[in-house]
């Protein structure tokens, strides 16, 4: 996979990884505790402080909360626990604080900026969440139990063009939301398409998975929060077209897809909601999203326009292989001509021969893009008119 592809590709699970490693809640609110948010949403001079105890979903309304430093005011939170601070000065150095059950809470320091206002929240500690988080931690070493599992949003399909074909990497996402491992009803099993070569798991990817005679299977019991595989394969192309099918073993919450986009290449799907192109790091790729998937359902993605290696050059080599074969055998039981008429055959199977080197040539530099199309159409035309001519002689001294 290309690191333009790869970027793509870990941004987007990046953006969510941090609540589904740990299992399907959001991120600590307390990493955010403190932290100033400049936004346009609020007045010029003005700070909103919310204060919550451990979670967002608790919100502490009734809470004393004090602005210090170059500019001093105090009030009470709201059913939402937020307060609200207007018109204080543009350039003042301030602070939010707080005092909930004993333990003090402060912001970082915030100077409030001439346009817009700013949002701070302020965490106080939850006695219950270690708790919780103990009783977590012991349920996930416990026994397993029969459940399901998802394919979670940030899973991916990209399409990448190799030199052995279209180049398929699957990077998937198998969400358990339960609190204890979970031991899938129906086994979660990938089947690659018909004629898939070179497939491979890559780094990264859990030890549950192992590629096994045409499939990649994933062994649970599933532990709580993310489980991530990633499986490559490659199509080999046989034309400028190439339809692609999976079938999901578990439940996909979103079709997403990316692939690279070459020339006049086109992806087809009834699945995609949407498709744009896309630019990153001076290339172009194909950025295509759909609704969520059942289990047992198949994806399905057409691609047209694919540049590919033409197969009539190897059909022609195989062709004059076989002529030149005849061709010997039956010279080598016919009657001897005049030595001139030999010679003239000769250098025109020289000829023959030094015409195709080209036209193969010619092929290879056009498919890798090393020749202008207008060069290449003439040049190709000339080549092709000048190897039936030759034909043709061979023909006609063989009737002779």
């Amino acid at each position: 996979m290309s690191r333009a592809v790869l970027t793509l590709v870990l941004v987007a699970i990046a953006a969510s990884a941090g609540a589904q490693q740990a299992g399907p809640q959001m991120p600590d609110p307390r990493q955010m505790s403190g932290v100033p948010l400049p936004t346009g949403d609020l007045p010029v001079g003005t700070i909103t402080v919310r204060v919550i105890r451990g979670s967002l979903s608790n919100p502490l309304p009734g809470q004393r909360v004090e602005i210090i430093g170059d500019a001093q005011a105090s009030g009470t939170t709201n059913e939402s626990g937020r307060a609200e601070f207007p018109n204080l000065r543009p350039g003042a150095t301030i602070r939010a604080t707080a005092v909930v059950d004993g333990e003090k809470l402060e912001s970082q320091q915030i100077q409030m900026p001439s346009a817009g206002g700013i949002r701070v929240m302020l965490v106080a500690t939850d006695p219950e969440a270690e708790k919780r988080a103990e009783q977590d931690r012991e349920l996930a070493r416990g026994p397993s139990q029969r459940g399901t599992v998802v394919l979670g949003d940030q899973s991916r399909f990209v399409f990448e063009l190799g030199d052995e074909g279209l180049n398929v990497f699957n990077i998937v996402q198998i969400l358990n939301t339960a609190r204890v491992p979970v031991e899938p009803v129906s086994p979660v099993s990938f089947e690659l398409p018909a004629g898939a070569t070179h497939a491979a798991l890559l780094e990264g990817s859990s030890p549950l998975a192992a590629v096994v005679d045409g499939r990649v299977n994933v062994r649970g019991p599933f532990p709580p929060g993310m489980t991530l595989v990633q499986f490559a394969y490659t199509l080999p192309l046989e034309g400028s077209a190439l339809t692609v099918r999976q079938v999901v073993p578990a439940p996909l919450a979103q079709l997403t897809v990316i692939a690279q986009k070459v020339g006049g290449m086109r992806l087809a799907s009834s699945q995609l909601a949407q498709q744009r192109d896309m630019n990153s790091e001076g290339r172009l790729y194909i950025l295509g999203q759909g609704p969520a998937l059942a289990a047992g359902g198949a994806v399905e993605f057409s691609f047209t326009g694919l540049p590919h290696s033409p197969t009539w050059p190897r059909n022609v080599a195989l062709t004059l292989a076989i002529l030149v074969l005849a061709g010997g055998a039956w010279i080598s039981v016919r009657p001897h001509g005049a030595p001139a008429q030999s010679r003239d055959r000769e250098r025109l199977h020289e000829r023959r021969e030094k015409l195709f080197d080209e036209l193969t040539a010619l092929e290879e530099s056009h498919r890798d893009g090393r020749v202008d199309p207008a060069v290449y159409s003439s040049r190709r035309q000339h080549l092709i008119a000048s190897l039936e001519r030759i034909y043709a002689a061979l023909d006609e001294d063989a009737a002779a």
